[in-house]
């Protein structure tokens, strides 16, 4: 994949016209992403280029010429959020000094700064999270920790020990990180002993909430799933969304959700397990319109539970390091 800089003409503050981030300006350094995940729905945009990563290289400019005139009008938003489209530590110098230069000019400015990544933190991002804590609201993305399952969904991105260790420096520094299961792969990242090996491990790590949802299709994604990943695996995702309506979800009229009792079972094993190690499980409302709504808005923590069905499928089990141990994680080898 390789990376071209481009010159960005449209506003850079620009909130997304969706869900919880409604009237949260959004910020993305990059058109595309150089992770190239299997199931990313932001390579099937039309305008996504197909072969290249544009770098927004005149980004620093037009931000600080947007901050001092929303400031003189006294409308700059509270905060903001980053990689709703592509992600804010891509494995690229250019992305990242990019990202470390737009991130300090955001907190200098007083901006509660959350951001979603799946990647590398490099070092001096570590300084700035200390300097400005009472501002950084961090999100790590994480579906799985089976090296099965990143060697074939997400190759590219941070292996999750990685991922796992940065979520521990995060809670260290007292930032409360928050984990983005998203999106949960039905038969693959939804097993009961992949949900367990994932919670123990997020608890060992100081991780207190996350919020979760399951991969939703659209043409585009699904094209990219059948050429980069087993025929075997893929025709056992398929099946899950078999006879499901396409349906406007988020902002795409052309979209697969997987059947609701898959989704309401999977997300009651969730809640379940979470509750079971302390964790706090939320489910994104934006991509489960047929199901109550619930906010994963970051900054916002205390939230009602009212939308939260507590099944009792783990009722009475206590999970321990033994049982852990015994599971595999993702069972991909066993369907590839």
């Amino acid at each position: 994949m390789h990376l071209r800089k481009t010159k960005r003409k449209s506003p850079v503050l620009k909130p997304p016209a969706f869900g919880c981030l409604r009237g949260t300006p959004a910020v993305n350094l990059t058109r595309g992403c150089l992770h190239t995940c299997v199931y990313c729905y932001a390579r099937a945009f039309p305008e996504t280029p197909r072969t290249e990563v544009w770098l927004y290289e005149n980004l620093p400019e037009k931000l600080s010429e947007e901050i001092r005139r929303l400031s003189l009008r006294g409308k700059l938003p509270s905060s903001v959020t980053f990689s709703t489209a592509s992600d804010l530590f891509q494995p690229h110098p250019e992305v990242r000094r990019l990202a470390l230069e737009v991130l300090r000019m955001v907190l200098e400015a007083g901006l509660k700064v959350s951001f979603l990544t799946k990647g590398y933190i490099p070092d001096e991002a570590w300084a700035l999270f200390a300097d400005y804590s009472s501002l950084i609201y961090p999100r790590i993305g994480l579906v799985s920790v089976s090296r099965d399952y990143h060697r074939l969904f997400e190759p590219r991105t941070a292996p999750p020990p990685v991922r796992l260790t940065q979520l521990e420096r995060l809670s260290a520094l007292g930032l409360n990180p928050s984990v983005r299961i998203d999106p949960v792969i039905p038969g693959v990242s939804d097993r009961e002993e992949a949900v367990e090996a994932l919670f123990r491990r997020l608890s060992l790590v100081g991780v207190k909430e996350v919020s979760v949802s399951y991969l939703v299709l659209r043409p585009g994604v699904i094209r990219q799933m059948a050429r980069e990943l087993p025929a075997g695996i893929f025709r056992s995702i398929l099946k899950y969304y078999a006879g499901q309506p396409w349906q406007k979800v988020i902002t795409s009229a052309v979209t697969r959700l997987a059947l609701k009792e898959v989704r309401e079972s999977g997300y009651a094993l969730f809640r379940e397990v979470g509750r079971a190690y302390g964790i706090r499980v939320r489910v994104c409302g934006c991509k489960n319109p047929d199901l109550p709504f619930e906010d994963c808005i970051p900054w916002e923590r205390d939230f009602p539970g009212k939308n939260s069905s507590h099944l009792p499928l783990f009722a009475g089990k206590v999970y321990t390091g033994k049982d852990a141990d015994r599971f595999s994680g993702s069972g991909i080898s066993k369907t590839s």
